[in-house]
């Protein structure tokens, strides 16, 4: 049975991919939504892991302010 925060985590991992133009080989390992793949994503791709995971929109306004200032 899939949990709610796994169905709730893939669905923000696919919208950051179609934001940004990732491949779905970019994806594929945190949509298994094992912690190290999803803590790695994050990482590699700026992301709040706060927005990410849980969906806190606090989170997600630091992803976008820390995007427009690399930008």
């Amino acid at each position: 049975m899939k949990t709610p925060w796994k169905r709730s985590t893939r669905i923000r991992i696919r919208m950051i991919a179609r934001e940004r133009g990732l491949s779905d080989a970019e994806i594929a390992k945190a949509l298994n939504c094992g912690i190290t793949a999803v803590v790695e994503f994050a990482k590699k791709h700026h992301v709040s892991l706060d927005w990410l995971i849980d969906g806190d929109l606090k989170g997600l306004l630091r992803t976008v302010r820390a995007r427009r200032m690399t930008a």
